[in-house]
């Protein structure tokens, strides 16, 4: 069997769609297409159930995606082991990071990296998810939650503060609150419950107060920019706000504190770039405990 027939069936498999897949991988939609039916007819199975744009894969089509997988570990420990024994470190290393830590934090961070490494190339993933190692989403995952499952190896980045802020627009039509009993008197913003990925971020909830969000979104930018259009009260990371000296911190007393951890595949631990991108992150991380907490 052709690996490259394989490699293609894993990324169909992971994303779901052919679209999502071809996208991912560079190719056209309709080779791909026509790739997963020759695999499908040479090996004599069904590997997929179409429904739609959407595939669901079958009990044969499982069987081959594990394996797949455990091909593809190998293939890629092997490999990292060529790389370390040859001491090649350049190649591309995949950030996958929550929205608010890869823009506020990381994106502006990254170039001092590549500077350092410029054998290393660097794509920086900044979304509100979460990103499988598993699923070769990203190479390092940085996440809200603390990692429970698969062969990682991870640690806590660091933990951060948020506070609440408004802008000196917001505030000259509007008192500034003297404690956390006045909040229900003000238009606040904050994340749309429904697309949370994670409960560390229903704030909300967490200081209770039956305070809601009028404004709502599920980026944290804009959030951001909420605040600073003076439409309304927000909790942001205070790493975010230290860049915008327009904003107002209020109520000190009325903070959370959530945690940041990186985590890879054990798959990559020897991998040389790897290393040195985590390496790199941790350490900007604990030169920057100041804006964090």
């Amino acid at each position: 069997m052709d690996w490259d027939d394989l490699r293609l069936f894993l990324a169909i498999a992971r994303q779901g769609t052919i679209t999502d897949a071809a996208r991912a991988l560079g190719y056209d939609h309709s080779t791909l297409s026509r790739r997963l039916s020759q695999l499908e007819a040479a090996i004599g199975v069904e590997l997929f159930h179409r429904a739609g744009r959407r595939l669901r894969i079958t009990d044969a089509g499982s069987k081959l995606h594990r394996t797949a997988e455990k091909m593809e570990t190998a293939l890629i420990r092997d490999m990292a082991e060529i790389d370390a024994a040859r001491a090649i470190r350049g190649g591309s290393v995949t950030i996958g990071a929550p929205e608010g830590l890869g823009i506020g934090y990381l994106a502006g961070r990254i170039g001092q990296i590549v500077e350092a490494y410029p054998e290393i190339s660097i794509a920086l993933i900044a979304l509100p998810r979460n990103f499988s190692l598993a699923d070769r989403e990203a190479d390092i995952a940085i996440t809200l939650d603390r990692p429970t499952a698969g062969d990682l190896t991870f640690r806590k980045l660091t933990d951060y503060t948020l506070q609440f802020y408004g802008s000196p627009a917001y505030f000259t039509i509007n008192a500034v609150p003297r404690s956390a009993q006045d909040l229900p008197d003000h238009r606040l913003c904050g994340y749309i419950d429904q697309l949370l990925h994670t409960d560390e971020l229903d704030y909300m909830r967490a200081l209770g107060r039956n305070l809601r969000a009028q404004l709502k979104s599920s980026s944290i930018a804009a959030q951001l920019q909420t605040v600073l259009s003076g439409a309304a009260l927000g909790m942001l990371p205070r790493f975010m706000a230290h860049a915008y000296p327009d904003l107002v911190p209020i109520l000190p007393d009325t903070t959370l504190t959530r945690s940041y951890w990186i985590s890879f595949h054990n798959d990559l631990k020897r991998v040389e770039r790897l290393r040195l991108v985590v390496a790199a992150i941790t350490g900007a991380v604990a030169r920057d405990q100041a804006i964090f907490r």
